[in-house]
């Protein structure tokens, strides 16, 4: 006959604690699953995405830093999101891509947002929608520049000048007008030419151009490398800490994939939080998808990264299209606003 070794409780005495253990095993099983991701959050994401793959089209500018930071960190991963990038010259040129569906998602300036809807461009797929807000001017974020040989030394000297602009009837000339207004200069005497930001420095060097609108980094960086000086900052009086860009999606796809769109925000959000808290990984991210060194990375300026759209502050800016005969009435920002998690 079999004992139980000395101090082994009988078999009756032993089954509770089996069963309590294999409940804890159980338990911990659940939750890991929880952890690893898949539906591991279904009272924010609603279960799993309608659409993973996501195209995005970005400027190689210091505003998209929280997008690159997003994916480095895991946050569209966690949501079951893979975006995929794609370089544009602006949202003027890419919204025709947005609209015609090469491009879920575009980062641009508000302005040809506000402009291409208000002119109905997107009326076939329901509209354009703001997903997120990206980036807010702040001090040395929004410059234009001379040329090293331009014979501008003031804003009152641009009348009858060429100033580079990234794309026509954008932020960039609408910035740029209200500088030259709040000093009396004659913004109609002033030609503005298009150009991507990498080749605005050398245009300026060339004298093809005797300024150019300039974002970070590409502002460190013409002074770095042609020796351009700064005019003024287009981000400053009436334009003082402007709305610069956000993330725009046609109504069609925020109808169709609204799971998505949602995940989206809210990895999104969590990148901004990381890029307005720790200017450290923005500065080890930039050398990647900026093409600068990390010694320019370390100089350049930084605007806001705001966690909500706010209807109040995107306001300004048809304001001032209005102003300088950009739209033809007065634009109710809010429209365009998607709420997180919401497709109306």
């Amino acid at each position: 006959m079999l004992r139980p070794r000395p101090g082994t409780p009988p078999a009756r005495l032993r089954r509770p604690a089996a069963l309590f253990t294999i409940l804890a095993m159980l338990v911990a099983l659940v939750t890991g699953c929880g952890l690893l991701g898949g539906e591991d959050d279904s009272s924010s994401s609603g279960g799993q995405v309608e659409k993973s793959k996501i195209k995005l089209g970005l400027l190689p500018v210091v505003d998209v830093a929280s997008v690159h930071l997003a994916i480095r960190e895991g946050y569209f991963k966690a949501e079951g999101l893979d975006v995929e990038l794609t370089n544009i010259q602006g949202a003027g040129a890419a919204i025709p891509g947005l609209i015609g569906g090469s491009l879920d998602m575009v980062f641009g300036n508000y302005v040809s947002f506000f402009a291409a809807e208000s002119g109905g461009a997107a009326k076939n797929v329901d509209g354009l929608k703001f997903v997120a807000d990206g980036y807010i001017a702040k001090p040395n974020t929004w410059m234009v520049l001379r040329g090293p040989n331009s014979s501008v030394n003031t804003v009152r000297d641009l009348a009858g000048k060429k100033v580079a602009v990234t794309t026509r009837k954008s932020l960039a000339e609408v910035s740029i007008k209200s500088v030259l207004r709040a000093n009396d200069v004659d913004a109609s005497k002033v030609e503005f030419i298009e150009s991507p930001y990498a080749g605005m420095a050398a245009l300026m060097q060339q004298n093809k151009v005797d300024a150019a609108l300039l974002a970070e980094p590409f502002i460190t960086q013409a002074q770095k490398s042609i020796g351009a000086v700064p005019l003024f900052d287009a981000a400053s009086g009436p334009t003082a800490d402007l709305p610069i860009a956000g993330y725009g999606t046609t109504g069609k796809f925020a109808k169709d994939n609204p799971k998505t769109v949602a995940a989206f925000q809210r990895a999104f959000a969590k990148g901004q939080l990381a890029a307005g808290a720790d200017r450290n990984k923005i500065e080890k991210l930039l050398p990647e998808y900026a093409g600068i060194d990390p010694q320019t990375a370390a100089l350049v300026a930084l605007g806001g990264f705001p966690t909500s759209l706010e209807a109040t502050r995107l306001q300004r800016i048809p304001d001032l299209m209005l102003e300088f005969g950009l739209l033809p009435n007065r634009f109710d920002a809010s429209s365009m606003i998607l709420n997180a998690g919401s497709t109306k």
